[in-house]
This record gives C-alpha cells, structure tokens and sequence, in this order.
C-alpha cells in the first residue's frame, strides 16, 4: 500500500492539508493479476473530520486479465469476509465489438481526479474517492441512454462495492470512447467558431430537455460564496505588491470588494424571483459545465463527466437546479477561452445562446423563450459562477483572478 506521503500527493486525494492519522485496507480482492482495494483514510483527531474511502487498483499495468475478467459476462461478483464487489454490461454493452478488447484496456497517462482506462472502443473511469448512495453520473448517463439523447457516450458497464453494513458505493463505469474527436477547450482557444458554439447551445438544450423527469435531491439555489470572497480580496489588498502584475491584480480586488454590496443585492434580489419560463424550472443538470468537459467534431459533440464536483456530496450533486446553472458555467468558460486565447468570446457567447434558445423552443409543453429573456434570466447564475471563480483564482492561481474580477466588475455596472 502507498505511504502516506504517496498517498497524500495524489491528485484524486481529497484530504490535501490535513494531517493523516492511519492508511488502512478495509478489503481486497484479486482480479487477473492485481488487485482492487478498498483504502480507509483516517486523519488526525484535530481535523476533525469523518475518515475517507478510496479505491485503488494496486497495480494499474497489470489490468489486462482485469477488465476481461470483470466486463466479458452479463454479471460478475467477487465477495470476501468484509463486503462484496460487482460488476455489470448495461444493455448498450456492445455485440458487435470483440470481448478480447477489453484485454487491451490500458491507464491513460495524465493523473485525473479519477483513473482512466481505454481502448479503441472502451473507457473506463475509476472513481478513487467513494461514498456511498446513487452516484449521479450512472443515472443520468442511464437517463441520457434511455432517452437516446445522442449526446453522450452510451453506458457500457458498472461497478459497485457493498460493506459488510449493506452500504453501496459505485467504484466505476465502463462507457464508449469516442474517437475522432477533439476537446472543445483547445478548439474554442484555437478559433472563436459561433456556428460550433451554436451547435453546442442545441446540444446542451437536448441534454436539458433529455434530464427532465429524472429525480434528485430538493431543489436549492446557488450557494454564493461572498464571505469567502470578501475574506480572501481583503488579504489581497493588504498584500503589498511588488511588480505590475501584482499592481494590476490589487486594484482589481479593490474595484471588486467596492462591487461587493451592489453584487450581493443583486444576487438577492433574483433567486426566487420568476425567469418567465418554465424551462428554467429546477431539475438534473450536468452540474460541473465547461468546455473541458465536451468532445467536438466537425458535425457532433459529446458530453462527458456528468458526476458533478467531486469535492461535494452526493446528495448536493444529484440535486435538482436550474438549467441555466449550466447555462451560465458554458458562457463563463468561453470568457476564459477568450482571455487565454485573446480572441474576443462575443460571438461564440450569443451563438450559444440562440443555439439552445432555439433548440428549447422545440419543447411544445415549454414557454417560448427568445434571447432577450435567456440572457436575462441567465445573468445571476453568471454572477453565482464568477464569485466561485474569483475565490479559487484568489486561493490558487492568483494571475488568473483578472478573468473574474473584470466578469464582477461589468455585472456591477
């Protein structure tokens, strides 16, 4: 098993910060020729904090026989003394791709939150860090698939670990891998393409409109993070700064901490009040929408990720919200595109919009909705996604805040 230092250096590691009290094996079992693992991290008493459960492949260049082993038949179970491991093909597992394919199922290189596997027609994704309860991206890649929304990868196979208390936590999914394309970040940052944007606004609709229906947890608004942002823009003012970077970074905090009221009221004044349309009406979303996590080619797009934040419970993912939560983190990520590129985001911003404008209008049981009230009705979810934005710039790359603070500053105007 990995040390601590190992462990605690991981990107999928959730504890970072915390002081680690114990690394234990709560159970184990041998498939091929490695092992999968249920780890218990227990930190110390004055984190205060309940333990965490990851699952680690103990040996990622030995899964071969694995995959085979797990996803060639309909079911497979594996039980020990502490719990019981399960494997499932869904219905869309594929008949017309050889089982000895999943013999070459091999680790992707970059270290993700999760693990990732692949072969030509197969993806697996690890989740490392486990809870227990219905993981959102098995039931909406399986409404996605009910649906034949078309927008996302179809649902191959699942995999879940019961303990010895009856309690289940999903460990993994197998999916298609979708071949020929490209992600949609370095293309949006290669070339502002509106017509592209556009197609992408009636994707996302699709997938809106495909969702509908699907149970969650109660609905709730954005939780806006102002006091945290107002903490963290106070200590960046009270920096001295040395260099124009930092000159520029410290006048733009002040202009935003003297926004702060106006944003605040704003934010106030529209959750809870109507959007006009009942397409906005609270229901599952994607829950973590950027260009990162769409695939583009020259006629389709694929969806990917729809587990939500992995930092966040369960319980909070499968939540239902408005639409335009994801509405808004897709415009927010072409500003990013358009500050990282220098290519003005405009075009491909307003393409999107009518894209998805136009393509929900299609809904005969929904309001008409025209541009005019998308952007409207969008704008507090854009301010909910910018003060997210601003605070982990702030905290982590303080030379990217310029992107948030400018959003912040123009909302307040």
């Amino acid at each position: 098993m990995d040390s601590m230092q190992d462990i605690a250096s991981k990107r999928w590691f959730m504890g970072k910060g915390r002081k680690i009290e114990s690394i234990e094996t709560v159970d184990r079992v041998a498939i091929g020729e490695t092992f999968l693992s249920i780890v218990r991290v227990t930190f110390a008493a004055s984190e205060n904090c309940e333990p965490d459960l990851y699952a680690v492949i103990e040996d990622e260049t030995r899964t071969a026989d694995f995959f085979y082993d797990v996803f060639s038949c309909e079911k497979a179970k594996y039980g020990t003394t502490s719990g019981e491991f399960m494997f499932m093909q869904t219905e869309h597992f594929p008949v017309d791709v050889s089982l000895h394919e999943l013999f070459d199922i091999a680790p992707l290189d970059a270290e993700q939150s999760n693990s990732a596997f692949a072969s030509e027609h197969f993806f697996f994704k690890l989740y490392r860090r486990l809870l227990p309860g219905i993981h959102p991206e098995v039931e909406i890649m399986e409404q996605l698939d009910r649906k034949r929304s078309g927008v996302s990868p179809q649902l191959y196979g699942t995999c879940y670990y019961a303990d010895a208390t009856g309690k289940r936590y999903t460990l993994g999914i197998l999916e298609e891998r979708a071949t020929g394309m490209q992600d949609a970040w370095a293309y949006f940052n290669r070339v502002m393409d509106a017509p592209c944007a556009e197609a992408l606004g009636t994707a996302t609709a699709k997938m809106h409109r495909a969702l509908r229906g699907l149970p969650g947890t109660p609905a709730q608004n954005p939780e806006i993070p102002f006091d945290k942002l107002e903490h963290l823009l106070n200590s960046a003012v009270a920096a001295d700064a040395t260099n124009s970077a930092g000159n520029e970074m410290h006048e733009l905090a002040e202009r935003v901490k003297a926004a702060l009221p106006k944003l605040k009221r704003m934010a106030k004044d529209a959750f809870g009040a109507p959007t006009g349309s009942e397409l906005f009406t609270p229901q599952r979303i994607h829950g973590d929408y950027h260009l990162g996590q769409v695939l583009v080619s020259a006629a389709d797009f694929k969806i990917l990720d729809f587990e939500g934040e992995p930092s966040r419970t369960l319980e909070y993912r499968r939540a239902l919200r408005s639409p335009l939560v994801d509405v808004a983190g897709m415009l927010r990520s072409f500003q990013y595109a358009g500050a990282t590129s220098g290519k003005s985001p405009a075009a491909c911003e307003k393409a999107f919009l009518e894209g998805y404008a136009q393509a929900a209008n299609v809904d005969a049981s929904a309001t008409h909705v025209d541009l005019e009230t998308l952007e409207r009705a969008a704008t507090p979810y854009i301010l909910a996604k910018a003060v997210y934005e601003a605070c982990y710039e702030l905290e982590f790359r303080p030379g990217w805040f310029h992107i948030p603070a400018r959003a912040l500053i123009k909302l307040a105007c």
